[in-house]
């Protein structure tokens, strides 16, 4: 399955309002595998690309509006193979085990419930060390080039579907994420915060939910799409 990612990318500093960065659309690819005493292997790659926040195509160059200096910005990124493992805990709920991230260190993952009515809402919350892409792309994970994240996925799904026969039921979610501000910024000397947030939504490998995106993460990522489809790279 395919679940899309379309974020924005905010830079907070005190005495300012909130300075837009750049827009962000990603799909994240997932597998899921069956493992002995009702356990799952979650195998996922991410291809990506940055928008300017005025054009909305990928970026050239952007101006930091404090500093007034022309900035090369990151444009795409690729991330994986990676993946992790689920299973029932003891006495209820779902713990993520062996997770294993392209670019990233992870430190806890944790998995939690809560009941809307008539859908599920699950909320994964992940803390770990990891890289943020630059203009050339996620950079290998180093003490200079890693830094602490805390990301929050929270989706939802209605009990109906999960009641059903499908396979992979609808769902749909936001999410956020809270790193240190990219060096490549340019904000050095400012207390400057920096943040994605964004929404979800999980489609089918042959759906282009936004036309346009598809159509500009096939010409920058060619080898994962074939036939009017995305095809992973599991390996």
């Amino acid at each position: 399955m395919a679940w899309w990612y379309l974020g924005t990318g905010i830079v907070t500093i005190d005495g300012h309002p909130p300075i837009i960065i750049n827009h962000v659309e990603t799909v994240m690819i997932y597998d899921a595998a069956t493992l002995p005493n009702e356990a799952y292997r979650i195998p996922w790659w991410e291809i990506g690309i940055f928008r300017d926040p005025i054009t909305g195509e990928l970026p050239e160059s952007w101006v930091n509006p404090l500093t007034g200096r022309t900035i090369e910005p990151a444009r795409k990124f690729e991330e994986g193979p990676s993946g992790f493992s689920v299973r029932q805990k003891a006495g209820g709920g779902v713990e993520i085990f062996d997770a294993v991230q392209a670019f990233a260190q992870l430190e806890s993952a944790e998995v939690t419930f809560s009941d809307l009515g008539s859908r599920v809402c699950i909320t994964q919350t992940e803390r770990k060390r990891r890289a943020f892409p630059e203009k050339d792309g996620i950079p290998d994970l180093t003490e200079n080039t890693g830094s602490q994240a805390h990301t929050v996925l929270q989706w939802t799904a209605s009990k109906a579907d999960l009641a059903s026969d499908l396979a992979s039921v609808p769902a749909t979610g936001m999410y956020s994420l809270n790193i240190a501000t990219p060096s490549w910024l340019g904000f050095d000397g400012y207390d400057a915060r920096f943040a994605i947030a964004g929404i979800m939504h999980k489609a089918p490998m042959n759906a282009p939910l936004n036309p346009r995106g598809w159509a500009q993460l096939q010409q920058q990522f060619p080898h994962y799409f074939t036939d009017g489809r995305i095809v992973p790279r599991w390996s």
